[in-house]
């Protein structure tokens, strides 16, 4: 076990759903971080798949480049009703083309 009291080993999904529900409010925003080279196909993409995974429902997108401007950034505040839903979204978006890094 890890000082937070977390096993010293990748959590399976149903421990991952606990961390989600201990640490966030449902329904409410989600964030999700995304990292990937400074593109504006990638950010394209990136809109597009997300509005599709919205549908209906609020997010928003931040940008922040790197200083070279080689990588960008890109908060994302996910509008979700569950865990489950939060958790489905962000394995989504890290199937993206192009994400190098996801928080």
């Amino acid at each position: 076990m890890t000082e937070n009291g977390l096993p010293n080993r990748p959590l399976n999904r149903e421990e991952l759903l606990a961390v989600l529900r201990e640490h966030h409010v449902f329904p409410g925003t989600f964030p999700v971080t995304v990292i990937a080279r400074s593109d504006l196909a990638f950010y394209a993409s990136l809109h597009a798949a997300i509005e599709e995974l919205q549908g209906e429902s609020s997010f928003t997108i931040e940008e922040k480049p790197s200083a070279k401007k080689n990588f960008t950034s890109y908060r994302i505040e996910l509008y979700v009703e569950s865990a489950e839903t939060a958790l489905y979204r962000k394995e989504a978006i890290g199937r993206i083309d192009g994400v190098l890094v996801m928080l």
